[in-house]
């Protein structure tokens, strides 16, 4: 199995709609002050609160100015779940200009050490 590190651009934070929950507002209470609530008709359990795109902002208003997360401990759930390497990592880099993030394979000689037993 492949992973690719993030390497903190910012893309995903500054190309997608980033829809989040009430209950991603009650783990990070400053998202209801930041981020416009939707409109009754649009909502759903998992969407209640919009923090990007937003009018005169460049990303998600929790992207500080060096592109790191200032909620990262208590960010949304939908941000929990992107994955640096995936198809719309890719897709947020290359709207930004830059390059798909490279997957780290494990090296040859991590994958075929044995198992530690518990056997002494």
């Amino acid at each position: 199995m492949t992973a690719a590190a993030c390497d903190r651009c910012g893309a995903c934070c500054r190309t997608f709609p980033i829809l989040v929950s009430i209950g991603d507002a009650r783990r990070e209470p400053r998202i209801e002050s930041e981020a416009l609530r939707i409109e009754e008709w649009q909502r759903s359990q998992e969407w209640e609160f919009r923090l990007h795109p937003l009018p005169f902002n460049r990303g998600c208003p929790f992207l500080s100015g060096d592109d790191s997360c200032s909620v990262y401990d208590t960010r949304p759930s939908v941000c929990r779940a992107f994955e640096a390497g995936s198809p719309e990592c890719a897709e947020a880099r290359r709207r930004i200009g830059l390059q798909p993030l490279l997957s780290q394979r494990p090296r040859e000689a991590d994958a075929r050490a044995p198992a530690a037993s518990s056997t002494s």
